[in-house]
């Protein structure tokens, strides 16, 4: 039988006794539930075919064969009940095998005769998205010590040793699964389960049933997102875990009505969508973009290329695996082949960045194409005279956008403008203003809401909240944070430390503590780094990133000026020297705006020092540091920086130059700045 979340679930007894083929039978009646379909005539080909789910089922069966002998022994009766294909709802992966027992969760992957990194850091990923997001594993571990055991088993590798398990955990908040997978070749697997129940520490039975009804909702990056929703997928299927989704379902939902209502009518209109950072705002555009009712006609814009880059690949990542499953004997509900010249073309020609759409790339729009167009970071466009594809702007570029949309669908179209809430980081940008001027002027209808324009860089617009052209918006503004899942007032903490509000930033750092989810100092690079590697874990992401003009990091071996590919160093395995988990190179906040990591290494330089006034911005001339006016910009870009983590972050402050040779390095400069981290509430680190 298949039960809730899982192809098969029974008692180790029950799936010791089952014949062969009933196993692999419920594992093919699965798939079918789930829209994979095989060819009839396939079936009879069943070990031996070419196809997708033919491949994989034979493998299974070997799978069968070498669990139901191994889990005969009396020796591993701890072991309870037996999952197959448990559904990961984390980029449509499924588990191949999870295994409850008597304060033991092990989560089993099989692989023919490959193992690396890779595959290493594919099933411990797999078991601390479990205690993290799936409440029964999470409370077991917590309440009840169990452990969960990640192992690989090379079902075809018999040249390899028979098992390899390594004890000791990982650090906290991982501290029950097992530092290191269990690896084995088919002989050893019975050696690999018997090692996990030697590393219990207690021996308390997690309940089957209860564990697979129970709520599993990971939390998800912008790139699952992207990747869910290019496969159709609800957005409350990936993204569920503290964060506002119905907001965000009634955002989207709403800005498509008014899309749609607008085209029927040919008009033509702007509508405002803001939020905090992290809150979820190119979510709601990438909704719209693959939204049924507007896909034909959306086109996503955006003023952070870095994102176009990152989410172009993710995409095209993603529909050359599912394109492979569309030409073998299985094709994936919402991957069907017929749908692949459509996919392909949202990942290459949809994803455009904001100069481009005023370029080439805007004599390509047709006749319909590009009627509903969203703006990602509208902020960040450019006033009249600046140098924009090596030619200076002839207007506005907010104007401009809507001047080309107007020639090219003069009967009707919609400009969805996605704005960030303290976003701009670049002088030059005009920010929402430039918005209301340039709807204005064309005699655009906009549509914004209350809490919208009683934001800081919109209320200087007042009068726009009465003008004839405005209408409300219900849920125009995401005020809450989904980055930082697990606790949102990390950004209220960046906004104190920058506002120079020391004591608030205190309290909220003391409330972080109680939490677990301290923000650290150190002024040890070598200690951050170390500190990075003990808690990422599986196929977690972190990375180092500072400022563009952190141009003296160059002493401490951080280039701010070399700009690695972004998409390489978001997206690159484990082990990539391209990888930003490397911790090797470094990304600035123009590259990672609007892109985010599980934990951050986070460089500060002498770009924002503190003074007896409080923070100033500097830039480098030649060989000296310069004041620089753009305070605004330069805490920005900090807010930037405070704000990419998901999970934790460390702040790296430099020692300076002690000598005294290298007079842009003084070690006071340095020095006032990690106090005053100090006084916010930073936990200092000096040692591991």
């Amino acid at each position: 039988m298949s039960a809730g979340a899982a192809w098969y679930f029974k008692s180790r007894e029950h799936f010791v006794r089952d014949p062969l083929q009933a196993v692999v039978g419920e594992l093919a009646s699965g798939a079918a539930s789930e829209g994979l379909h095989v060819e009839a005539e396939q079936h009879a080909e069943w070990r031996t075919s070419v196809g997708l789910l033919q491949r994989e089922l034979q493998r299974r069966t070997t799978q069968i064969e070498l669990l139901k002998a191994t889990l005969a022994a009396p020796e591993l009766a701890a072991y309870r009940e037996v999952l197959l294909e448990f559904d990961f709802r984390r980029r449509g992966l499924r588990l191949d095998c999870v295994l409850l027992g008597e304060g033991v969760i092990a989560v089993v992957e099989f692989k023919r005769s490959r193992l690396g990194a890779a595959e290493r850091e594919q099933v411990s990923n797999y078991a601390i998205n479990l205690v993290e997001f799936h409440e029964e594993t999470r409370r077991v571990v917590l309440e009840e010590r169990a452990i969960v055991a990640p192992v690989l088993a090379l079902t075809l590798d018999a040249k390899r040793p028979e098992c390899v398990g390594r004890a000791g955990f990982h650090r906290p908040p991982w501290d029950g699964v097992l530092a290191r997978p269990i690896e084995c070749n088919a002989p050893g697997l019975h050696a690999a389960l018997r090692f996990a129940l030697e590393q219990r520490r207690a021996a308390a039975p997690v309940h089957g049933a209860r564990w697979l009804a129970a709520r599993f909702s990971p939390s998800s990056t912008i790139l699952d997102a992207a990747i869910s929703l290019y496969g159709e997928h609800d957005v409350s299927a990936i993204a569920a875990h503290a964060a506002p989704v119905e907001l965000i379902e009634r955002c989207a939902e709403e800005v498509a009505q008014l899309a749609e209502r607008t085209l029927r009518a040919r008009e033509k209109r702007i509508v405002f969508v803001s939020g905090a950072p992290g809150a979820g705002k190119t979510l709601v555009g990438l909704k719209l973009a693959f939204d049924r009712r507007l896909r034909e006609e959306a086109v996503f814009v955006t003023g952070n290329a870095p994102l176009v880059e990152v989410l172009g690949a993710a995409l095209k990542g993603a529909y050359k695996r599912r394109s492979k499953q569309a030409a073998g004997a299985v094709a994936a509900s919402g991957y069907a082949r017929e749908d692949a010249a459509r996919v392909i073309g949202m990942s290459t020609f949809k994803l455009v960045k904001a100069h481009a759409f005023l370029g080439e790339r805007g004599a390509h729009l047709g006749a319909a194409d590009g009627r509903v167009v969203i703006f990602d970071e509208a902020q960040r466009t450019y006033r009249k005279g600046r140098q924009v594809l090596r030619k200076a702007l002839e207007q506005d570029e907010a104007r401009l956008i809507l001047e080309s949309l107007e020639r090219t669908h003069g009967e009707g179209a919609v400009l969805v403008a996605l704005l960030g809430h303290n976003q701009a980081i670049n002088s030059g940008e005009m920010g929402v203003g430039a918005w209301f001027k340039a709807a204005e002027e064309c005699g655009w209808r906009f549509a914004i809401s209350d809490e919208t324009l009683v934001l800081d860089e919109v209320s200087a617009s007042g009068a726009w909240a009465r003008h004839a052209l405005r209408e409300s918006l219900a849920t125009g503004h995401l005020p809450h944070s989904m980055r930082y899942y697990r606790n949102g007032d990390l950004e209220r903490w960046a906004d104190h430390v920058l506002g120079d509000r020391a004591e608030a930033a205190l309290q909220l750092a003391r409330e972080l503590d109680m939490r677990g989810d301290s923000v650290w100092l150190t002024r040890d690079l070598a200690l951050a780094r170390r500190w990075v590697r003990e808690r990422r874990a599986g196929e977690e992401r972190a990375g180092i990133i500072a400022s563009g003009q952190a141009r003296r990091l160059a002493a401490e071996g951080l280039f701010v000026e070399l700009k690695p590919d972004i998409a390489d160093w978001m997206l690159a395995p484990g082990g990539d020297v391209r990888s930003a988990n490397m911790l090797e190179t470094v990304q600035n906040q123009y590259q990672v705006q609007g892109l985010e990591l599980d934990y951050t290494l986070v460089c500060w330089d002498g770009d924002l020092r503190r003074g007896p006034d409080g923070w100033s911005a500097w830039k480098m001339a030649g060989a000296v540091w310069r004041n620089d006016k753009e305070l605004a910009v330069a805490k920005n870009s900090y807010r930037v920086l405070l704000t990419r983590a998901r999970k934790g972050m460390i702040v790296f402050v430099p020692r300076g130059d002690a000598s005294g040779e290298d007079a842009t390095r003084p070690p006071q400069m340095y020095d006032a700045i990690a106090e005053h981290l100090v006084r916010c509430g930073a936990r200092e680190l000096t040692s591991a």
